[in-house]
């Protein structure tokens, strides 16, 4: 702090006023600072003291190191320094209903959430980007500290706003009929191309119809209660839109699709504790999992449907 106040007022003296101490302790304390440094850090000059080459380098190391220790003084000072810091990792739908029982069971804790597909779960284990994660269907071949337990399963369906699935005919649809509808597939970025990806409908995406594509199953959902569209995903992502009735489920024949949700976390980073947690939350999320069923009345043209 005190090369710092050099820094701003140019002098030792002046350093020695905005921080209430004498010339002669500022100069002994950049005397201990280049020795430890092992380098000249200030010169005089005509316009007063100002940091060498070797300073000029220094500094910003200093000026993070009194920062860091600021704050965290600061936080210790008020009870906020968290006992325990963990790093959840899950698609986005999950961690958003899972993350508020974590932060609520685990008091003065500090949760960082990672945002990551399925996919992209299973590709970055291995390197350690996440304490724990929450994955539907699990990972298999985890690295040697990871393990994991089965919290619940997740119910994935055919979505689509009420009055479109009016329009689609009786009900439960057939897979034939489904071929026909027009998808919001899923996707994601690979290099300078775009890749498609698979959802869990036993439809496969090269059977489908897919009118249009999005990265996330929230943006897909949006984009679906407000178009003539469908949309293949988990129940529980969901949850809003069906509570509202801004989507509706459309039931086809011989589809019911579960996948276990797993918990899976590095056993050397994880606490007991908070393992038990993250299992209980994550259960708690799929036990409150809705699973309506439509009963939409089939519309006077079962086969007609704007190309929209």
């Amino acid at each position: 702090m005190t090369l710092l106040s050099v820094q701003r007022t140019g002098s030792i003296s002046g350093a020695a006023r905005e921080i209430r101490v004498t010339p002669s302790q500022v100069s002994k304390a950049i005397v201990r600072l280049e020795r430890h440094f092992g380098v000249r850090l200030l010169c005089r000059g005509a316009r007063g003291v100002s940091p060498t080459a070797a300073g000029r380098l220094v500094l910003p190391r200093v000026t993070r190191a009194v920062a860091e220790l600021s704050a965290t003084a600061s936080a210790r000072h008020q009870g906020a320094t968290p006992t325990l810091e963990v790093t959840i990792a899950g698609p986005s739908y999950l961690v958003a209903v899972v993350l508020p029982a974590v932060v609520a069971m685990l008091p003065g804790s500090r949760v960082r959430v990672l945002e990551l597909a399925p996919a992209q779960l299973r590709a970055s284990v291995a390197e350690n980007l996440f304490d724990a994660a929450v994955v539907p269907g699990g990972i298999e071949n985890l690295p040697g500290a990871w393990a994991g337990d089965i919290a619940g399963s997740c119910r994935s369906g055919l979505l689509a706003r009420p009055a479109f699935a009016k329009r689609l005919g009786p009900l439960p649809l057939t897979p034939d009929r489904v071929r026909s509808l027009p998808f919001v597939g899923p996707l994601r970025p690979g290099g300078d191309r775009f890749v498609a990806i698979g959802d869990d409908c036993p439809l496969p995406w090269e059977k489908r119809w897919i009118a249009h594509e999005a990265q996330t199953i929230g943006a897909a959902l949006e984009f679906v209660s407000c178009t003539d569209h469908i949309v293949f995903g988990p129940i529980l992502a969901a949850r809003r839109f069906l509570n509202s009735g801004t989507l509706v489920e459309v039931p086809v024949l011989g589809w019911e699709v579960r996948e276990p949700l797993h918990v899976v976390y590095n056993g050397d980073r994880v606490l007991s504790r908070v393992r038990h947690v993250l299992v209980r939350a994550a259960r708690e999320a799929v036990d409150g999992e809705a699973a309506p069923v439509t009963t939409c009345s089939p519309a006077n043209h079962p086969g007609d449907y704007p190309n929209n």
